[in-house]
């Protein structure tokens, strides 16, 4: 199969989608959340136009109920005979393992008459020619911020895009222009503080990320700054704009969007009622006050201020209270490892029990589900601070009443019910748990599974590693990544240096200092990183850079859907940047052909996830090997003073937030390191070190600072 798809999508061959005629007000789309069946049912009940949902595994709300793989059909028949239309959510970063997953997931969203399936991953674009029933939408998790990369969708294939929460209405307006290329955005609900898919905080943290469906809200904890107490300085307030529809209309957008598949059924039926009354124009002021109980759900503020541009004030309290009395510190310690979790409900599904025994070898446990038992034992740790820590029978408690992986605790038993765990153990255990869940899940799905068609077959077996990818992890690095202004400084002190044989990858350029970057580099080739988000007020500057690039000759990374169009169309020399992140093989195809160079994989990668994905890949590509990551790329704009302050919560995550190209960008204090890691199944082209963050980027380059018990950022843990 040649070009993957992407050669189907002209704008002369591309069809049309329906419109309104101008005689008639545009009639917008009610999209509303099903988390589960009763949720759907409400939703349907109260007048939603379609229905967005996941099935147990391969979306973004993996802690939301979902559906099972027999209970699909039958929702999306039940929203067919409710005239609505069914959106399936298939919108993370897929692992190698999981293309095929994710292969079976489209043939049983096309079988069950799914309309549209919401998608994130390059690698399902590749397979969107052998399901041409469905209509793929762009997830907001693809970070559509601007024209150009609304643009972009439509080139690779999209018939929607779900734009980026942060876009002001003018901005909206202007992306909803591109022609033949619906836009939704969200009208209530939830907000992420980082622009959504530019979040690795979660990540960061314990090794659950929001780009993979498992966010621990971390944004939602208090915070310290410079060591004093700053509250919840990241938790939104939650999005409601009930009462500018007219506008959302006027500017030409499709469907309204409802945030929460982790909200009740009362919640989303009354949700979606006060929206089919206000799209019914009824009086905007009184469903103004009664849309307050929405908000009143989480105990949030309600906000608009995005539309309108504004990007302070955005945020407060962290919500309700969700256990225990205000200050209960056994509350407290659980919610440093739970975070937001929405009430359990009977479900009627397969539960799992759970024996955790401390032993004199240590904490053993057993998890029995679906016919199989998994044990293991974990060690013992001293609790330095009791009133953090969490009983092992409260914990069980706990369980009870809240759901892993989709499934209910039918017993619970210990043998010293007043053992106290640390918090991060108590992660560690539930992580454990979700892992063993999930593995006895994917094996029950193998039973089931559905012939994957021939053509996707074809796409899987015709993968080889490509032959420059030949740098085994562990030998030196042979790229450096740098913000604009550190260049000068840091070839000085390096030079002569003859590891920096593949290039510098320079941060924040602008059309007028390219010439003065290639003066700095000298031999060593220079790289013009486009920034990983951009708006429409940002298009001109990036097409001048682009301009430029392409008449010097000057690579550029791309780090957006957006961007990659924008530099295609310059016929600049492209490559794959870390925020256009690569978890597997077939992704990585995808890139190279759309005329990237070389990809970059994702720095959220665990281990096992990085030796299957180079096994196979077949572009040129790199990994980051030292580092501090943008955990947060947000437009709110946080108080003059926190700039350069350290941040830090009570996990003792510690970051940093500085400002970036218009933006404030969060970093962690210190960088992960695999520099000594040694690994003969991981062969990249380019090891990269990025010292954007540091104090003194040469020293760091030099190893005068070379920790000896580095973080590995999630390379020792498994990424979920």
């Amino acid at each position: 199969m040649e070009n993957l798809g992407l050669d189907a999508v002209s704008e002369t061959t591309r069809k049309p989608t329906s419109a309104p005629s101008d005689s008639s007000p545009r009639r917008l789309e009610l999209l509303a959340p099903a988390g589960d069946f009763a949720v759907l049912q409400a939703a349907l009940d109260a007048g939603a136009d379609a229905v967005y949902f996941g099935l147990n595994v391969l979306n973004a709300r993996r802690r939301a109920r979902n559906f099972d793989q027999s209970e699909f059909a039958q929702a999306v028949q039940t929203t067919h005979e409710h005239g609505a239309k069914a959106y399936l959510t298939l919108n993370i970063d897929l692992t190698e393992r999981e293309l095929g997953q994710a292969a079976r997931l489209l043939k049983l969203a096309q079988d069950s008459g799914v309309d549209a399936v919401l998608v994130r991953d390059p690698a399902l674009l590749a397979m969107k020619p052998e399901f041409p029933r469905l209509d793929f939408h762009f997830s907001t998790q693809t970070c559509m911020a601007s024209s150009a990369d609304v643009a972009a969708a439509g080139r690779l294939g999209a018939t929607r895009v779900v734009l980026a929460r942060e876009l002001s209405l003018g901005e909206i307006t202007k992306a909803s222009t591109v022609p033949d290329v619906e836009t939704e955005v969200f009208v209530q609900g939830a907000l992420c503080f980082s622009v959504s898919g530019r979040c690795m905080m979660s990540s960061w943290a314990g090794g659950r990320s929001g780009n993979r469906g498992t966010c621990t809200s971390t944004c939602r904890v208090p915070w310290s700054v410079d060591g004093g107490a700053a509250g919840t300085p990241m938790s939104m307030k939650d999005l409601a704009l009930i009462h500018r529809l007219d506008d959302l209309r006027a500017a030409g957008v499709a469907a309204l969007k409802i945030e929460g598949r982790m909200k009740t059924a009362d919640w989303v039926a009354q949700a979606v009622r006060l929206y089919r009354r206000a799209l019914a124009r009824e009086d905007v002021a009184d469903l103004a006050a009664q849309v307050e109980a929405l908000g009143a759900y989480t105990g949030r503020q309600l906000t608009w201020g995005y539309l309108d541009g504004e990007c302070d004030d955005l945020t407060g309290a962290a919500g309700r209270e969700r256990r225990g009395a205000s200050g209960d510190r056994e509350a407290e310690a659980m919610e440093e490892w739970d975070s937001e979790r929405e009430p359990a409900t009977e479900s009627g599904r397969a539960a799992y029990e759970l024996d955790i025994d401390v032993e004199p070898q240590g904490i053993v446990c057993r998890c029995q589900y679906l016919g199989e038992t998994t044990q293991w034992t974990m060690p013992k740790t001293i609790v330095h601070r009791a009133h953090k820590a969490v009983a092992i029978g409260n914990l069980l408690d706990f369980l009870s009443v809240q759901e892993v992986q989709g499934c209910e605790l039918a017993r619970g038993s210990t043998n010293q019910p007043d053992f106290l765990m640390p918090p991060r153990k108590v992660n560690e255990l539930t992580n454990r748990i979700a892992l063993a869940l999930q593995h006895r899940q994917k094996v029950q799905q193998r039973l089931r599974r559905m012939e994957v068609p021939e053509g996707v077959r074809a796409i899987f077996d015709s993968g080889a590693r490509h032959p420059s990818n030949r740098t085994a992890l562990g030998q030196p690095p042979n790229r450096v990544r740098l913000a604009a202004d550190a260049v000068g400084g840091f070839v000085s002190a390096v030079q002569p240096d003859s590891r920096i044989v593949e290039g510098l990858i320079v941060e924040g350029l602008t059309a007028e200092r390219v010439k003065e970057m290639r003066s700095l580099c000298r031999r060593i080739p220079l790289i013009a990183a486009l920034p990983p988000v951009f708006f429409e007020a940002d298009l001109d500057a990036i097409r001048d850079l682009l301009r430029v690039c392409q008449r010097t000759g000057v690579t550029v990374e791309v780090n957006s859907w957006g961007g990659w169009l924008l530099a295609k169309a310059a016929g600049a020399r492209m490559e794959g940047g870390p925020l256009l992140p690569v978890l597997n093989s077939l992704a990585a195809r995808v890139l190279g052909n759309a005329g990237l160079q070389s990809v970059t994989l994702s720095v959220e990668a665990d281990r096992r996830q990085l030796e299957n994905a180079t096994d196979r890949c077949p572009t040129p590509c790199s990994l980051v090997v030292y580092g501090r990551p943008p955990l947060m790329i947000t437009r709110v704009a946080l108080p003059d003073d926190f700039d350069g302050k350290l941040m830090v919560d009570r996990r003792d995550t510690r970051v940093i937030p500085h400002r970036e190209n218009g933006l404030w960008v969060l970093r962690p204090e210190e960088p992960f390191d695999l520099r000594d890691v040694r690994n003969d199944r991981i062969h990249v082209r380019h090891l990269v070190v990025d010292l954007v963050g540091a104090a003194d980027p040469a020293e760091e380059w030099l190893d005068s600072r070379r920790n000896r018990d580095p973080f590995r950022f999630n390379y020792d843990r498994t990424l979920a």
